[in-house]
């Protein structure tokens, strides 16, 4: 789908499609990528029990080069919408990885813990960017006197 969201850019009259067709098309990408890096591509539940996290760890690897190779088409065709689906889902691959390797070995005040200053530091950062660009659109706003 995201793929063929690009076709839509060009064929006369289809225009409006290309954006939603690309967003869904990157929802489903990314969505099939965390289900796979979580269950692997095993056939039933039994074997997926006895499989270790290494044998998942391939999964993992391909979600996250996807999410980063998102980010810089985002960043290359100064694409928002592409960079913000490679930067949150490279989030959820990496909050998900930190789920499966620590919540059975960190005492939970601990992973709590981690978890929540991990959270502050990201929101604080995504706050001082998010500040930056608003008052970068304020200032290339305002008429020249």
């Amino acid at each position: 789908m995201t793929i063929a969201s690009a076709l839509f850019k060009v064929r006369p009259g289809r225009q409006d499609f290309e954006r939603p067709t690309r967003v869904m098309g990157l929802l489903y990408l990314f969505i099939a990528l965390w289900i796979l890096s979580i269950f692997g591509n095993y056939g039933n539940i039994d074997s997926w029990y006895r499989a270790r996290q290494i044998e998942l760890f391939h999964w993992s690897l391909l979600f996250g080069i996807v999410s980063l190779l998102v980010i810089l088409h985002g960043i290359k065709f100064d694409d928002h919408m592409t960079r913000g689906f490679g930067l949150t889902f490279l989030f959820i691959n990496l909050y998900t990885r930190y789920f499966e390797y620590f919540w059975n070995t960190l005492h939970k005040a601990i992973f709590f813990a981690l978890l929540a200053i991990s959270f502050w530091f990201i929101g604080s950062r995504a706050e001082k960017i998010w500040n930056f660009s608003m008052l970068k659109r304020r200032t290339s706003v305002e008429p020249d006197p």
